[in-house]
């Protein structure tokens, strides 16, 4: 009975670390439509290249700050985020918005969200994206 209680904890333990190594800590990927980013009442910054913006088009509304590095991106947003908002990163898939996220984490308080999927999946879903104002 010892050995199964032993097992158990073990188990458990083990499931608990896993779930901390595979969950990123500090923000979130979440698949999201643009009308649920827009739902939310985030700050929705498109941190790609101003080619990307030209060639694709971008959300509404967004905000187009190229994601250098965590410092001069909260330079250029960080007024922005001062309500305590959440904050969604849109890239073209989803893998740098998830790096500049995961550059971020802790950073600041707020809720941060990197959309999985990206313009691409945006765009693919039919949203119907304008002009960049850059």
């Amino acid at each position: 009975m010892k050995w199964i209680v032993l097992a158990v904890a073990v188990a458990l333990v083990g499931a608990v670390m896993f779930s901390r190594m595979a969950a990123p800590k500090g923000y979130e990927k979440l698949a999201m439509s643009v009308d649920e980013m827009k739902a939310t009442g985030a700050l929705i910054v498109d941190i790609r290249t101003p080619q990307e913006w030209k060639d694709t088009g971008v959300i509404a509304g967004a905000k187009l700050v190229t994601f250098g590095d965590a410092d001069g991106f909260l330079k250029a947003v960080g007024k922005d985020l001062t309500d305590g908002r959440p904050l969604i990163l849109v890239c073209r898939s989803g893998n740098r918005s998830s790096s500049a996220a995961a550059a971020l984490a802790g950073k600041i308080p707020n809720r941060i969200i990197s959309a999985n999927g990206g313009m691409s999946a945006a765009i693919a879903a039919g949203y119907q994206t304008v002009r960049p104002s850059k």
